[in-house]
């Protein structure tokens, strides 16, 4: 859905409204479809730091890809002021809940399963540098059918960006919120707000958590940071730690019951299968780590490589195969892993990467500065977030396939001179090639409808570029900083609606002939030199 979109908001019929004082969140219809659309209020709508704050929630917003997150869908501005469309979820919060079904709470394991699932979200954010600050029963979604979590309102969070707007609730904010340590704010502040939880659920529910949900709340909430848990998965271990031990107790009556009936009767049998593959389900290959995804559909990703930090030289050509064999069976490589080889492995200068590479996880390459020359596999129709951030890259070849270049998927790539963005691509997301000092050359396809915020931000030697007609949508500072920038042929007959994508007026619009006037009269292209010779 593009932003072109998002305008109809306006006029669509709004079903209930929620007024937190800084926002107003309602549903709105869209095409038919339901969607959380957040504006600030009235008075609050011209302020900076709250604008700044619904800016950074959906930069961060868009950033992640959980199923436990809310998903931000655009951010767009009408006569009422700024908001964001969000993803509708049918449900409650956690707190509307513990009115309503206070029972459920005293399930031990719809508890677990909330947890979890809030930790997975938690993993997202601060795979990303984000903080969240503001755990709180009203922040988190349970939906009607199944009460999965969806955790929402990022508008609180600390981002490395942006941690002016970061904010948190006194009721269940950690020591060092309270005390306004922002520089000691890290994953373990929101591991805090876990035990909080814990605690607000044993209050409420006016029952005893199990002793050992009462031992984790204890370790989450202890006011020196060090002693807490230092990480989201680390409670999730110790969640799943009596899963692991029923799980011992259970192999353990396996094997003794195969050597009580004979193991080589045992070794046909599929409880034979699936313990093998429980004690080696990892291959490596080449010095490869490769991870079994499906046993059905026979896949497997690449997970990283077997040395870390100290590279040697037998990494420089990285070769990923597109099939593995286990155990004389064969396993397609589908997907690597998100940040498999993030910055550890700087000494690969190039990489053969199949096309049966389906997905290329975020951060995967990542920081790799002597990656120089690279393929993206026909069989991707995306380029996750940063995934070749801050490469070497000088020459990219993107698959014919690709619909959408990702978020950051190229920004900070220094080297990178020029770009042919293929026919098919759509989108270009947020960031997509920010920051390429050098680059100088863009070829767009016709085929393209979206130029997302930013996405050749201070690309500084970048002199002229075309816009192709289908473009109806150009994000806020897509163009911003370019400093080299003199001429931009707009193919498009109507002009996008846009706020500001260029920092300077001395910039050379070419657009149709028979649309001058409309430019000349449309919100900031007016500033620009506006030429009728297309």
């Amino acid at each position: 859905m593009n932003s072109s979109d998002f305008i109809l908001a306006k006029d669509s019929h709004t079903s209930k409204e929620k007024n937190c004082g800084k926002a107003i969140t309602s549903v709105v219809v869209i095409d038919g479809k339901n969607y959380f659309k957040k504006q600030l209020a009235e008075s609050c709508k011209n302020d900076l730091r709250h604008r700044m704050a619904m800016y950074k929630e959906f930069d961060a917003g868009r950033q992640i890809s959980s199923p436990h997150i809310v998903k931000y869908v655009g951010i767009n501005e009408d006569e009422q002021g700024l908001y964001v469309l969000m993803e509708h979820i049918n449900g409650m919060s956690m707190a509307e809940k513990m009115e309503t079904e206070p029972a459920y709470f005293r399930n031990q394991r719809n508890t677990v399963k909330m947890l979890k699932q809030l930790l997975e979200a938690l993993k997202a954010l601060h795979s990303k540098n984000i903080a969240y600050l503001d755990l709180k029963p009203e922040n988190i979604m349970l939906t009607q059918i199944s009460n999965d979590v969806k955790l929402t309102d990022l508008g609180g969070c600390f981002a490395d960006c942006n941690d002016y707007t970061a904010e948190s609730t006194h009721k269940y904010a950690a020591p060092e919120l309270i005390e306004e340590r922002l520089d000691d704010v890290d994953a373990r502040t929101d591991i805090y707000g876990i035990g909080k939880l814990l605690e607000y659920i044993e209050q409420k529910t006016e029952k005893k958590l199990p002793k050992h949900l009462s031992n984790i709340m204890k370790h989450c909430l202890h006011e020196d940071k060090a002693k807490r848990y230092a990480t989201a998965d680390e409670v999730i271990k110790a969640l799943n730690r009596r899963d692991k031990i029923a799980m011992t107790i259970l192999l353990t009556i396996t094997i003794l019951s195969a050597a009580l009936y004979g193991w080589k009767q045992f070794e046909g049998t599929e409880e034979h299968r699936l313990l093998v593959l429980e004690m080696r389900k990892d291959a490596t290959i080449d010095g490869i780590h490769y991870k079994i995804t499906s046993e059905d559909n026979a896949t497997c990703m690449v997970i990283g490589a077997q040395m870390g930090k100290e590279v040697t030289t037998d990494f420089i050509n990285l070769y990923i195969r597109d099939s593995i064999k286990i155990d004389g069976k064969t396993y397609h490589t589908t997907e690597i892993e998100d940040c498999a080889f993030k910055e550890n492995m700087i000494a690969i200068t190039s990489a053969f990467l199949p096309n049966s590479l389906g997905r290329i996880g975020e951060e995967a390459f990542l920081g790799c500065t002597q990656l120089t020359n690279l393929s993206i596999p026909e069989g991707m129709t995306k380029t996750e977030f940063a995934s070749f951030k801050r490469t070497g890259i000088k020459n990219v070849l993107l698959s014919k396939n690709l619909e959408i270049v990702g978020h950051a998927s190229f920004a900070e790539c220094c080297n990178l001179k020029t770009i042919h963005i293929p026919e098919g691509v759509v989108l270009l997301e947020l960031d997509a090639f920010a920051c390429c000092f050098n680059l100088t050359g863009v070829s767009m396809p016709s085929t393209l409808k979206e130029i997302s915020r930013g996405v050749f931000w201070e690309c500084k030697s970048l002199k002229e570029i075309d816009i192709p007609a289908n473009v109806t949508t150009i994000g806020e500072y897509a163009f911003y900083r370019c400093d080299s920038l003199k001429d931009v042929y707009n193919y498009s007959i109507e002009p996008q609606t846009v706020s500001v994508i260029f920092n300077r007026k001395d910039i050379n619009i070419h657009v149709p002939a028979a649309s001058v006037d409309k430019y000349r009269k449309a919100h900031h292209w007016k500033e620009m030199n506006i030429i009728g010779d297309l």
